[in-house]
């Protein structure tokens, strides 16, 4: 490779790649909660009168897949603006868990985790937007 494609290379701004596969995370999540709670008898088979309940196991769990997916959102916000850098790691952490079809949650949840880690230095110091404040002197931070 010759050196100016390997500075185009290392240009590529990481942190807003993994916003963007955490969006993606986020609609799997949103995709996979939602058919746990409309199809979730069905996906079980009816074995069981304990998954038949009003409010059971099986709605636990899409509750706790839709909150793992909401914090990716919030995290992947964090990601593209360059706000927080330990909140994108937790969201990036969470998103693992949202499983989805054949893993891809899970596996775009890692990716994002990298790319997120070696993106550290394009966070924000101490996770404050000039974005979120009115431009004055005591807040500015370059």
């Amino acid at each position: 490779m010759n050196s100016q494609r390997r500075a185009s290379i290392h240009n590529i701004d990481k942190s807003f790649i993994a916003g963007i596969l955490m969006i993606i995370v986020f609609l799997i999540a949103l995709g996979s909660s939602g058919s746990i709670f409309f199809m979730g008898e069905d996906m079980v088979g009816g074995l069981d009168e304990w998954f038949r309940d009003d409010f059971g196991a099986l709605q636990a769990c899409g509750i706790l897949l839709l909150v793992f997916g909401i914090i990716s959102l919030i995290g992947s916000v964090c990601a593209i603006k360059h706000v927080s850098w330990p909140m994108a790691l937790i969201a990036s952490i969470l998103g693992i868990f949202t499983i989805g079809p054949y893993y891809l949650g899970s596996i775009l949840s890692v990716a994002a985790l990298l790319l997120i880690i070696m993106s550290k230095d394009e966070f924000r110091i101490g996770g404050r937007s000039d974005s979120f404040a009115p431009p004055t002197a005591k807040n500015r931070w370059y």
